[in-house]
């Protein structure tokens, strides 16, 4: 009995501190908040789900791509897209 006793004590000590560091990840080096989200439930009997907490950051964050189409501006590239779509220029018949 004195055993388990030990061995059940022994067990929550080594718990102990890793619980501290499975807490919340660091978050100062970003700036953005927490928010809570609900999440997807399908179909007509499906359980109903508690809001996760999620991370959200401030600012979205950017690509840094420097192929050519990033440079120029949205409409020129939209051009661009369209015209690579339907090389011709009549409309479809549909």
């Amino acid at each position: 009995m004195k055993n388990r006793v030990f061995y059940a004590l022994l067990g929550i000590a080594l718990a102990a501190p890793v619980a501290a560091f499975a807490g919340e990840p660091n978050t100062n080096s970003q700036s953005g908040h927490y928010e809570w989200r609900q999440s997807p439930n399908y179909g007509p009997r499906a359980p109903s789900m508690s809001p996760r907490r999620v991370w959200v950051p401030d600012a979205p964050q950017m690509a840094n791509c420097n192929c050519d189409m990033m440079k120029m501006s949205a409409a020129d590239c939209m051009k661009e897209m369209h015209s690579m779509a339907s090389p011709s220029s009549a409309p479809s018949a549909g």
